[in-house]
């Protein structure tokens, strides 16, 4: 599945929490271009994974309507891009956070 299939099946938060939201580092760098344009305290921050790849968990798609806290962001983004995006298991996403090691 991927972001426009996502967005149209209008999933609950208690659905989208248990998933991701993930694309390359292309799609990372469009988003954080297009939220340095706006003055929004409220930004996505993707997070990079083992893969290479960057994950942003799903559940910010509630924020993402009219009066949403990213609504004003996410509007500016180009829809035809959102194919791209893939959409995986939340624990599937989590197992490729890179752990961090703890110097001696």
């Amino acid at each position: 599945m991927n972001l426009q299939e996502l967005i149209q099946q209008n999933k609950s938060y208690e659905e989208l929490k248990d998933l991701a939201l993930v694309f390359d580092s292309n799609l990372k760098n469009i988003l954080e271009a297009t939220q340095a344009t706006l003055q929004s305290k409220h930004q996505a921050s993707p997070v990079e994974l083992t893969d290479g790849r960057f994950m942003l968990c799903a559940d910010l798609l509630t924020e993402i309507g009219t009066g949403g806290l990213y609504s004003q962001g996410f509007g500016l983004l180009d829809r035809d891009l959102f194919s791209q995006v893939e959409v995986i298991s939340m624990l599937e996403a989590s197992a490729l956070i890179p752990v961090a090691s703890e110097e001696v």
